[in-house]
């Protein structure tokens, strides 16, 4: 690979859109470092690194969400600057956040067209049926089957992303700018994502990618900018044969692009897997369900065994974890060491011993304004609190935070800086240390590397075996087939909101394990024949 002096892109017409030297400063971090470069159109353009490269500081500063502390934003040859994300979309520059920015009272339709709503009577009245339709459309494409008018508060955090996607499109901007834009997504809906995009493409328009699913990048992209400590160190393009190549025109694959990334070679990422537990039952669900949305679920798991939750968005399993910790009303049994339990309230569960680390870190997870440490000891609060909460112990949450930090390896400057401040990949270990030191006997954990970048997502993986090492009873949900069959002892799949099937140890070593399990997700092969 070329050292990042030695990087260059290749020059081309038709250039909407081009970070010239661009460096942004936070205080203390230099989050991106005179990083310059061209996006084309009728071009995919996708920009990768670990968390912390810079590479959403860098699609903020494009769509106007943060003006550079040096450098420039050139649009169509004329360098522009932009002081809030309006500018950028009176400029043709439309983005999907990786953080969902949607108005949570309004309907799907009206978030979709907002601020530009279609009018009939002279411009005096919003006109309800082309709005709707616009998003039916939209969302069609997308395969969603979304509701357009239902609410956005009502939507499952995948729903919710198609919905942003959809409000991007909508926008017939020229430079559209996707940042992790599948990580809340299936399989299936990131397919037809994909093919969006490259529809788009075809369309003329530039289109930025951001995504940490390197067979995704290596699937639609024509270029690959990486980035590695808010510096430029990489750039590979496509040939004329369709190959993707590095400026050394060796073809680069995942692992050519994960070492670029993180500058040096990775070995495997998922740890060794324990043997067999042989301890006794921690948690057991009979005839369980989340009222409305899953039912019939029996399921029984050891204290030591990571025990892995499969299927499709809508299978039911974010519902069925929240309503054992008493998320959602539930139906059936839940028993913990034995003891019949029902749980009204998470702080309820968590006295339980049971914890659940939610899919959506940002709104469910942590409280992103205040600092690592307020969020490590929030849960667990009377440990490190006098005269019934009145006074608090800093010295104690100090050193809370500190041991946490060393036993993750959270790379945190200041831990009283706001959470907001950390990569996904730390912020992740954060949601993680704060119910981890409440002492529980059951995790729960959904979605654990989404958004996290490939070094992260080994140490996330670590951690979880670790846990499991000592006694934990871990159940981890993940739409990630490859991160299931990689962690987990057994995999339990879901669809239409029961139990599908299960997937053993030993079937979870046979090379059509992912077939097999995409097949129970899919109703194609039934339970009986997973066994």
């Amino acid at each position: 690979m070329a050292p990042a002096s030695a990087v260059t892109l290749s020059t081309q017409c038709n250039v909407l859109l081009r970070a010239a030297a661009v460096t942004v400063d936070y205080p203390g971090v230099r989050a991106l470092e005179r990083v310059s470069l061209d996006f084309r159109a009728s071009e995919i353009h996708a920009i990768v690194g670990e968390n912390g490269a810079g590479k959403s500081t860098l699609m903020q500063v494009l769509s106007g969400a943060r003006e550079p502390t040096e450098g420039n934003v050139v649009r169509d040859g004329v360098a522009v600057r932009f002081s809030r994300p309006s500018d950028a979309i009176r400029h043709g520059i439309a983005m999907v956040h990786q953080e969902l920015n949607l108005v949570e009272t309004l309907s799907v339709a009206q978030n979709i067209s907002l601020g530009r709503e279609p009018t009939r009577c002279c411009g005096l009245l919003i006109d309800r049926a082309r709005q709707h339709n616009r998003a039916r459309d939209l969302l069609a494409a997308l395969g969603s089957e979304v509701n357009p008018t239902q609410k956005i508060s009502k939507l499952s955090i995948a729903q919710a992303q198609c919905v942003e996607i959809a409000k991007c499109i909508a926008t017939d901007a020229r430079v559209l700018i996707f940042d992790e834009p599948t990580a809340a997504l299936g399989a299936s809906e990131s397919a037809r994502l994909l093919a969006l995009l490259r529809q788009l493409r075809g369309e003329g328009r530039a289109i930025l990618f951001v995504s940490h699913h390197l067979d995704e990048v290596i699937a639609v992209a024509d270029r690959v900018s990486v980035l590695r400590d808010g510096r430029l160190v990489n750039a590979f393009e496509r040939d004329h044969n369709g190959v993707l190549r590095g400026s050394d025109r060796s073809q680069a694959d995942e692992g050519t692009l994960a070492r670029a990334m993180v500058g040096r070679e990775l070995g495997s990422i998922y740890p060794c897997k324990g043997h067999a537990t042989n301890a006794g039952v921690a948690i057991e669900l009979v005839n369980f369900g989340a009222r409305g949305r899953s039912r019939d679920l029996s399921l029984a798991v050891r204290a030591g065994e990571i025990v892995g939750v499969a299927g499709l968005i809508g299978s039911g399993r974010t519902e069925s974890a929240e309503a054992i910790v008493g998320l959602r009303d539930r139906d059936g049994v839940v028993r913990i060491g034995g003891h019949a339990v029902r749980f009204a309230s998470v702080r309820a569960a968590m006295r339980g011993s049971v914890v659940y680390v939610s899919e959506d870190r940002k709104s469910k997870g942590l409280h992103t304004s205040l600092s690592s440490r307020v969020n490590m000891t929030l849960p667990s609060l009377d440990a490190t609190t006098h005269f019934g909460g009145l006074w608090v112990d800093d010295k104690a949450q100090r050193a809370v935070t500190a041991r946490w930090i060393r036993a993750l390896e959270i790379r945190c400057a200041k831990p009283e800086q706001p959470i907001a401040a950390l990569s996904g990949g730390n912020q992740q270990k954060v949601a993680l240390a704060r119910w981890l030191e409440t002492k529980p006997k059951v995790l729960i954990i959904d979605e654990p590397t989404r958004g996290v970048d490939v070094g992260a997502k080994a140490e996330i993986y670590a951690i979880i075996a670790r846990l499991a090492g000592e006694g934990l009873a871990c159940i981890v949900i993940s739409s990630e087939l490859p991160e299931l069959i990689g962690i987990a002892h057994r995999v339990i799949v879901m669809r239409g909101g029961t139990i599908a099937g299960e997937l053993s140890r030993e079937q979870l070593a046979a090379t059509d394990c992912e077939e097999r399990i995409m097949r129970l997700a899919s109703g194609v092969m039934q339970l009986k024949e997973s066994a």
